[in-house]
């Protein structure tokens, strides 16, 4: 799988020099999709295929995208947003059949990677996007992101909100495609309610719940946890994910905390919304979700 190329995180003030377009930021998941010959894999940022998940996607992508060896970037949605494509993670053939028509999925694609067997990614961005106009055919489910050059990125990240986007992407006009690195050359704009966190572990709890909250990790150090924004179901699920990226802990948390821990983890990047921050904690933090597509 090629490794996609992540956005650095920058204020709305910022004013960058030189030829840029704005994408709106949509709240899915990150998938790189492959086609050889008649084989179509779906591969999501933490390298793990879901193609059989989203069969809607993969015929989409079968019927509408011209040639049979090719790569492409993109964001995958359901109506209602990020919590309602988590109830696309099942593993039951007939329960995928079944949620394929009742939540079906739309994959939004901003790059072309790979085109008629040649990699394309030194191609400047503005002839990507170009190229991608000719190879791809749109249907209900699939869709190619909107852009257009930057000019006024505060007015603009506004006009996004309002449409209910999360944010924007900024991408240098003539930038190559960087694989697997964090470049200058993509910026993200978010909401600014929210920030971004990393879970390190889970707490017991006192109930017949999954867990009790959060441990969160920012700039190296503990900040607090969060217990509030989940159902029943997405503790279950949450738990889960901590399970298969058991870890020990990399910081240092308050007693207090460590008597409560139920289970530790590698440190998973996060959204939580706060309304400040007090102390270096979160005051009345809320969870969002992973930022799996970052």
């Amino acid at each position: 799988m090629i490794e996609p190329m992540l956005a650095q995180l920058k204020s709305p003030d910022i004013d960058p020099l030189g030829s840029w377009l704005i994408e709106p930021k949509y709240d899915g998941e990150r998938l790189i999709a492959q086609r050889v010959g008649d084989k179509i894999t779906l591969w999501t940022r933490r390298d793990i295929q879901v193609s059989y998940k989203f069969p809607e996607i993969v015929t989409a992508l079968k019927r509408n995208i011209n040639g049979d060896n090719w790569i492409l970037d993109g964001e995958l949605t359901v109506s209602g947003g990020f919590r309602e494509l988590l109830k696309r993670n099942v593993e039951d053939k007939f329960k995928i059949s079944i949620l394929s028509r009742k939540i079906p999925a739309t994959y939004h694609i901003f790059d072309i990677l790979k085109w008629d067997g040649k990699e394309v990614m030194e191609m400047p961005l503005i002839e990507r996007k170009s190229l991608l106009l000719k190879a791809v055919h749109l249907d209900e489910f699939i869709d190619l992101v909107n852009f257009k050059e930057t000019l006024d990125v505060k007015k603009q990240l506004n006009d996004y909100l309002h449409q209910g986007f999360e944010g924007v992407v900024l991408k240098e006009m003539y930038s190559p495609y960087e694989s697997g690195k964090r470049s200058g050359q993509w910026l993200k704009i978010k909401k600014q309610d929210t920030i971004d966190v990393y879970v390190v572990g889970a707490t017991k709890s006192t109930g017949s719940i999954a867990f009790g909250a959060l441990i969160l990790k920012k700039n190296g150090k503990f900040f607090g946890k969060v217990g509030t924004g989940f159902s029943d179901n997405d503790r279950k699920f949450i738990l889960t994910v901590l399970e298969k990226n058991k870890g020990p802990l990399d910081i240092d948390i308050p007693s207090s905390v460590e008597s409560e821990l139920l289970i530790s983890n590698k440190p998973l990047l996060a959204e939580i919304k706060v309304q400040e921050i007090i102390n270096e904690s979160p005051r009345a933090p809320v969870w969002v979700r992973f930022r799996w597509d970052d």
